[in-house]
Order: structure tokens, then C-alpha cells, then sequence
């Protein structure tokens, strides 16, 4: 018995021999493509689907209307299946005539498939403007919908599954006093239990079954599917994930507002809200000298030595105050910063009398230890001018109010140069 033909058999996942005509064509003659499309196409063939349209136009019976569309379509190699939506159908059945030949042009061209000879005429690029308009803002307005009302997923039971990213730091093995957040995840499970998993596993739980879905809730899902954004489209890195610089940033602006990321051995979860914070001079009494170090000095004015603090690698610069991460305002060099944090005090006596002045000046509103670092010698100027044969060379004096020295400017520092 022969096979009857339905128009419903799935078909061939091969590329549409229509449209590889026309990407032939197209490729091959650039802007001249429509031309040689015309050329090549026989008078017959034309003939005959230019009557299929005038019949389909002024029918009034859509179960022969369809038919008519079928048997069109299948002269070009096309079927309905090949034109997505549901929506089009219902827009051709409510015009006749010219209108509906329109609307078929139409439906080619929001397919994005070249126009047939026959179509060429009833082409209305400007309605094909204005639909596009009126569709990219409805899509325009899902997405706002969605975004600021996200749909609840529909759970048959309970969530069963659940995911837990915990978050360390790892020091550099070249420079241990900068840090990585490493990250390692943990999926539960009531049948296999708790078990690290790697991100390439966790990728692959978005290709799965729809089903899988339905067992995490879903803000776990959620994370999953950003996981698969950003990481799907290349080789995923081996675990544990070392997180640093730009990379790091982005990581706590989409997940630090909110208990995602959990500390390792704490209770506590990582937190960032983009606050910054800096480092300020500080002095100390050490042994029996005064010492000059550097604290962190947080939004809320604490402040925390350098050892207490963790800095992380790359740029922009950022500092883990557990259970917090903010950005530095004012780092130094990843070598200072190193130094810094192995060796965080300075004998005062061993500072330059210019970084001496210059601290005093910054540090003398917090506290009377500033005001110890350097005698300060209120004076007022003098311009001296000396000719030395054709040279006329200036001179910068003071003299002390203090104690009547006089004092020369070298260019760099003031130099004594009497008692």
C-alpha cells in the first residue's frame, strides 16, 4: 500500500533546499541576487504558482484555502512547519484578495526567507517595519516583567536537592600575602547524600531531562543556569573555581547581596554591598621607639591592622574582612602590599624628614602622637636675589620664629644653615 503524504512526518534535519537556492545565489551574486533569482526561475514554474496564489487569495473556505497554501508551499520546497508561530494562520484566513497575498509576503520576509517571483509585488516593508516595532516592544515588556516579577517554578513535591558553594581563601604560591577565593561546590541529594561536584557537572544538570529542574528550588536552579551563562561555552576550569580581579567582581555583584556564597568552617556568608575602604597611616609605640604602620580603615570607621586582613589578587583591588569584601580605595604595589603585610611596622626614625613633614601634616587631627614626629618651625619667607656676573640666581630664606635659624630651600627639603 503506498504511503499517503500528510504534511505531519518529521522531517529530514538537513538544510531546506529552497533556502540553500537562495544562500547559494545570494552568496554568489551579493546585490544582484534577487535579478539572477528572477532569471533562473522558469516562466512555467511561475505561472503556476501565481495561479495557486489567485485561487488561495479569493478563497473563502479555509479547510481549501489550507490545501491551496500546502500545495504553494510545496512547489517551493517549503512547508508551514517552516514558519514559526502559531499566529499567522488566523491573520491570513481574516483578509481576502490582495490583502492576503500581503500577508504571505509577510510571512516570508518575518521568516527571514528571500520572496518568491510571484510575492515580489505585494511586499510592504513598512507594515513589516511597524510589526517588528510593535513585537520588540511586547518583547520588550515580557522581559521587564520578568525581571522585576520572576515566574515561579511549578513544583509537583518538595525540592529535593539542594546546591552549596563554599567559598576560601588560597594564598599565591609567588606572593602569599595576595589571595584567591577558591570556590567549591557541594550538591545534596536524599539518595546519594552530600557530594562535591565539579562546574563542568553542574553545566551538564541544564542539559538534563526538563524534570531535573523540579528538584532544586529555585534560587539554587537559578544559580545553576548563570553557572552554564558564563561558563557553558568553553572548557570549564578544574576544581576548586580560583576566583580573582574582574572575574571575582562580578561574582559578588550578582551573588554578594544575597547568601549564596558560604565561608569555609563559619557561619557566616560572603558579603558585598560596594562599600570601599582604605588604608590610613597609623602610629605605634613599639619597643621603646615609634613605630609607623598601616591599618584598613572600613565605611564604618573601624579599623583592623594588616594582619587581620586578607587582600585578593588581580584588579580592581579588593580586601576580605570576613565576613565582607570591599574594594581598597588606595592599594600599593602587590610587592609593597606583600612587604607590607609580612613586615607592617616602620621605625619613625628611619622615615625621610619630606615623608616625616608629610605625615604630620595628614595625621595631626588624630591625636598628639603626630605632632611628635618632627619640630615644626612656623617662618616667614624671604626672596633673596644674587647677580653673579651675567646670572641672576634666587634664593628661598626663612628664619624661625621659634628659636631665630635660618633655614635655605634646596629645591627638595628645607636645609639648615645656622643655629
Amino acid at each position: 500500500m503506498p504511503k499517503i503524504k500528510n504534511g505531519n512526518a518529521p522531517r529530514p534535519t538537513q538544510t531546506n533546499k529552497y533556502d540553500a537556492h537562495h544562500s547559494v545565489l545570494q552568496n554568489a551574486y551579493g546585490a544582484f541576487a534577487d535579478l539572477r533569482r528572477e532569471l533562473a526561475d522558469s516562466k512555467a514554474a511561475v505561472a503556476e504558482r501565481t495561479e495557486l496564489l489567485t485561487m488561495f487569495a479569493h478563497c473563502t473556505d479555509s479547510q481549501r484555502a489550507w490545501l491551496l497554501l500546502e500545495d504553494y508551499f510545496e512547489k517551493l520546497t517549503l512547508a508551514r512547519r517552516d514558519f514559526a508561530g502559531h499566529d499567522w494562520w488566523p491573520r491570513l484566513l481574516g483578509v481576502q484578495g490582495k490583502a492576503r497575498l500581503e500577508e504571505t509576503a509577510l510571512l516570508f520576509l518575518r521568516a527571514g526567507r528571500p520572496l518568491p517571483t510571484e510575492l515580489a509585488g505585494y511586499a510592504n516593508l513598512s507594515r513589516l517595519a511597524e510589526i517588528q516595532q510593535a513585537e520588540a516592544e511586547q518583547q520588550r515588556l515580557r522581559d521587564l516583567e520578568h525581571w522585576l516579577l520572576p515566574p515561579t517554578p511549578a513544583h509537583l513535591d518538595a525540592p529535593r536537592a539542594h546546591l552549596r558553594v563554599v567559598a576560601r581563601l588560597v594564598p599565591l604560591a609567588e606572593q602569599p600575602s595576595l589571595h584567591h577565593l577558591a570556590l567549591d561546590f557541594t550538591l545534596f541529594r536524599p539518595r546519594t547524600g552530600e557530594k562535591p561536584r565539579t562546574l563542568a557537572e553542574l553545566i551538564e544538570l541544564t542539559a538534563r531531562a526538563v524534570h531535573e529542574e523540579e528538584l532544586f528550588p529555585a534560587a539554587d536552579w537559578g544559580f545553576v543556569q548563570w553557572l552554564a551563562e558564563q561558563y557553558g561555552k568553553g572548557p570549564a576550569p578544574e576544581p576548586p573555581l580560583l576566583l580573582g580581579g574582574l572575574e571575582l567582581l562580578q561574582w559578588l555583584a550578582r551573588w554578594g547581596h544575597r547568601p549564596r556564597l558560604e565561608w569555609h568552617g563559619q557561619p557566616d556568608h560572603v558579603m558585598f554591598r560596594g562599600e570601599l575602604a582604605e588604608l590610613v597611616p597609623h602610629l605605634e609605640n613599639g619597643d621603646g621607639e615609634l613605630t609607623f604602620t598601616q591599618r584598613l580603615r572600613l565605611p564604618s570607621g573601624e579599623e583592623h591592622p594588616l594582619s587581620a586582613v586578607r587582600f585578593l589578587a588581580g584588579h580592581p583591588p579588593l580586601v576580605a574582612v570576613r565576613p565582607a569584601i570591599y574594594l581598597v580605595r588606595n592599594p600599593p604595589q602587590p610587592a609593597l602590599l606583600g612587604a607590607l603585610a609580612r613586615e607592617p611596622g616602620v621605625p619613625v626614625r628611619k622615615l625621610s624628614h619630606r615623608l616625616l613633614t608629610h605625615l604630620r601634616k595628614i595625621g595631626s587631627r588624630n591625636g598628639s602622637a603626630w605632632e611628635n614626629l618632627c619640630v615644626a618651625h612656623s617662618a616667614r619667607p624671604q626672596f633673596v636675589f644674587e647677580l653673579a656676573e651675567e646670572t641672576v640666581r634666587l634664593r628661598l630664606l626663612a628664619t624661625s620664629e621659634r628659636d631665630k635659624s635660618r633655614w635655605q630651600w634646596t629645591g627638595y627639603e628645607w636645609q639648615r644653615t645656622e643655629p
